[in-house]
């Protein structure tokens, strides 16, 4: 009985956290700071960046030394890049209205 409640438990936790990191890029690019300044595919390009500091200069770079330095970040950023494609697609109607 404890061993279906634990599987509910962690399956429910796993599920929340993927939804949770999912297009992280997407919310960077999107946010409040406006990560990066590209017209289209915001979410992609801010990935990308993140990744290889390309085009950053300055303090922008020290985020990508930080991300690799947490070996988690390039991980997540890797595993959202097809969700961060898929959303910018989708909101690509939106960035040409804007």
């Amino acid at each position: 009985m404890l061993r279906n409640g634990t599987i509910r438990i962690f399956t429910f936790l796993l599920l929340a956290s993927t939804l949770t990191l999912a297009s992280c890029g997407t919310f960077l690019a999107r946010g409040i700071s406006g990560y990066n300044n590209h017209d289209y595919y915001k979410g992609t390009q801010t990935n990308v960046e993140l990744l290889t500091s390309h085009n950053q200069t300055g303090y922008d770079a020290y985020a990508t030394v930080l991300c690799w330095v947490t070996v988690v970040c390039p991980v997540v950023a890797i595993v959202t890049l097809p969700v961060d494609m898929a959303v910018d697609t989708v909101l690509l109607p939106h960035d040409a209205m804007n």
